[in-house]
């Protein structure tokens, strides 16, 4: 499954500095739902999460809306692209 993982600016620069996002992640089923995401809680940056392992996957029981669903991943993750930046795109 891909997710989209709402971010900040910091925290993007934190995760190319250390490698990884630590655990858990939580992230959207599509681009739509992590846009509308950040525009609530002020988060600037989106992130693609490939190839995350469905068993370590765990809908979560909230945070959902009606561009997609809300996942977390238990397991840090090392892979990733920015597909959106307010700074950059906007």
């Amino acid at each position: 499954m891909i997710l989209y993982h709402a971010t900040t600016p910091k925290k993007a620069k934190l995760y190319r500095h250390t490698g990884h996002i630590i655990a858990p992640v939580r992230g959207f089923t599509t681009l739509q739902a992590a846009l509308a995401w950040a525009c609530k809680t002020g988060r600037t940056v989106i992130l693609e999460l490939p190839q995350l392992s469905d068993e370590r996957l765990h809908k979560l029981p909230d945070h959902h809306n009606i561009f997609g669903e809300a996942w977390w991943h238990d397991g840090d993750v090392a892979e990733w692209r920015c597909v959106f930046s307010a700074e950059k795109d906007a």
